[in-house]
């Protein structure tokens, strides 16, 4: 791996590292990096994941920032890349097509640093830059940051987040999770029960371009990204079990997420959805199908014959869209 060191901050004591795993995404990397705070006591370290659009000749140019190189390997590794190079007491996660309310955050590391928390949560406001229009979503108080993870509530973007770099030394990015690596980290996090500090102010611009996010696949890479949110699941039921800490209330939250996902993988295949379905009334016998949309079709027809509907609906859309580009 290649570096190059900015201001020469590693090594010093830091309150913030902001790692940026980036590939591929000069178009909106410079606009990310200036969006962070800036000052002696903060590191930027960007990590290109083998970039093949410039990236990394253009941070040659940057003495601002820390930069690594690596052969393409994805995101986990680049962002693990990165926490190993960080001397942040506190360290932040954050997209390469994404950028951070400026001052909002650094009021934000500031409350972390007066709390000692092990992690500051934080809203986030989402663009849509075709249009130009923001949404706010606020940070949501569940009263169990893990129910909240696990799907009870909205749990805000981990982007929003600032992680004490200590709390964080036996919990990775876990490429086996590659698709859903953030969402993994942060369930993982919540399971340790840490101590959450709330900033009460949106600290992301969580952005929707008009080219494709990383995280929303297609095809192949759809089906694979449907299994480890399933494997990611499973494993956590199976280590709450044990724990003992897999209550009525977690499981109902797990439930929320996994009922779309079944739904999802049901498309793809509807023996795996099915398997999927029943492994979520054995985890929690108590869930109903929630009412509006397309779960009516569910609940007033059942699982089986809906699904036969829905796949076979797609089937015809995906028909015509064949024949129309054909």
């Amino acid at each position: 791996m290649r570096s190059s060191d900015g201001h020469g901050h590693a090594g010093l004591d830091m309150d913030v590292s902001i790692i940026i795993p980036t590939y591929n995404r000069l178009w909106s990397l410079p606009e990310t990096i200036s969006s962070c705070p800036s000052g002696d006591s903060i590191e930027i370290i960007v990590v290109d994941d083998g970039s093949t659009d410039g990236t990394w000749a253009w941070l040659q140019s940057r003495p601002d920032v820390i930069s690594l190189h690596q052969v393409n390997q994805g995101k986990p590794a680049a962002a693990n890349a990165g926490f190993a190079r960080a001397s942040g007491e506190y360290v932040r996660f954050l997209d390469s097509d994404d950028a951070l309310i400026t001052d909002s955050a650094r009021d934000q590391l500031a409350y972390a640093l007066s709390t000692g928390s092990d992690i500051c949560v934080a809203g986030y406001l989402a663009e849509y830059v075709a249009s130009g229009n923001r949404v706010l979503h606020a940070w949501e108080d569940c009263g169990d940051f893990l129910a909240q993870q696990l799907g009870e509530c909205d749990s805000s973007h981990y982007s929003a987040y600032l992680f004490r770099r200590q709390f964080l030394n036996d919990i990775r990015h876990r490429p086996e999770f590659a698709f859903r690596d953030d969402r993994m980290m942060v369930v993982e996090c919540a399971v340790k029960e840490p101590s959450v500090a709330v900033w009460n102010q949106p600290t992301l611009l969580h952005r929707h371009h008009l080219q494709p996010r990383t995280q929303f696949r297609s095809g192949s890479v759809a089906i694979v990204t449907h299994w480890q949110e399933l494997q990611m699941y499973r494993q956590i039921a199976a280590r709450l079990t044990e724990a003992g800490l897999l209550t009525d209330r977690r499981r109902a939250a797990m439930a929320n997420n996994i009922w779309p996902l079944a739904l999802r993988i049901a498309g793809h295949d509807r023996r795996e959805g099915r398997a999927a379905l029943e492994w979520l009334w054995s985890l929690y016998p108590g869930f109903i199908i929630p009412k509006g949309g397309i779960n009516d079709l569910y609940r007033v027809l059942g699982v089986a014959v809906a699904q036969t509907l829905v796949n076979a609906a797609r089937t015809v859309r995906n028909t015509g869209r064949a024949t129309w580009r054909g």
